[in-house]
């Protein structure tokens, strides 16, 4: 009798511990690391930073085993979830690192987010230069940014209001859209000179790899690593080094 209840003493707070954490991933209280500036932002570009997903960060993806939940790392709670179905990103290596493959779901956002002004950086690598690929948009309407053809286009409700140069770069790229309210808007490739636009658009993006494009959802098709959005338009020294830092991060030669 006694070693009988040594041995619940010993594993009923084992219990506990797997009862609070098997759905650990869905649970609120993970919220807090995450709102509490656990990660700094690339180059240390934390002003107005809105949402932040990051392969890289195996603990902020919820996979079973295709993703179900991602969590934001900016701090201001963009988790997204993702409906379960035979679409759904998983995780694979693409360029030798790890990311989510996507190929015929988006990761719907809690929020919408303007399309100005922001800034988006996006670490990806297409499946096929060919094609188009929405990067982010709307789940609605024709709104969003897409890669077509080797050409960055944004679309604000149907209307292309800015397409960079043809790209030449292939596999893993780091790829820039910043817009200002009033400004000069501008793409960039690896923190490369960048091709300047202008839009004006009262449009939001809600989902990562995907679109609405005249009556139908598009998605995107290739690997994704990292995302992140600003609420604003980032300076050339805040570009830079973000720039830098996902550079090093992702082993992406830039300026």
């Amino acid at each position: 009798m006694i070693l009988r209840r040594r041995w619940l003493r010993v594993v009923a707070p084992l219990a506990l511990i797997a009862l609070a954490t098997s759905g650990a991933a869905w649970s609120p209280r993970l919220d807090l690391p995450l709102t509490t500036g656990a990660w700094g932002a690339p180059g240390g570009v934390n002003s107005g930073l809105l949402l932040w997903y990051d392969t890289a960060e195996a603990g902020t993806m919820s996979l079973a085993p295709r993703l179900r939940f991602w969590f934001d790392k900016s701090g201001q709670a963009q988790h997204a979830p993702v409906s379960a179905g035979p679409y759904q990103p998983y995780p694979t290596l693409a360029s030798g690192v790890s990311g989510l493959q996507f190929s015929g779901a988006a990761v719907q956002l809690s929020t919408s987010i303007p399309l100005e002004p922001m800034t988006v950086m996006l670490v990806f690598r297409q499946a096929n230069e060919s094609l188009s690929h929405p990067l982010v948009g709307s789940r609605t309407r024709f709104s969003g940014i897409s890669m077509e053809l080797g050409r960055l286009r944004v679309y604000s409700n149907g209307q292309a209001v800015g397409a960079s140069t043809a790209r030449t770069l292939t596999g893993l790229t780091i790829t820039t859209v910043r817009t200002a309210a009033g400004g000069t808007d501008g793409f960039q490739y690896n923190g490369g000179p960048e091709t300047t636009f202008s839009l004006t658009s009262s449009e939001s993006i809600n989902w990562i790899g995907g679109m609405f494009v005249a009556g139908t959802p598009k998605y995107f098709v290739g690997t994704i690593m990292e995302v992140l959005i600003w609420g604003r338009s980032l300076s050339s020294s805040e570009l830079q080094a973000a720039h830098r830092a996902l550079g090093a991060k992702w082993g992406i030669s830039v300026p």
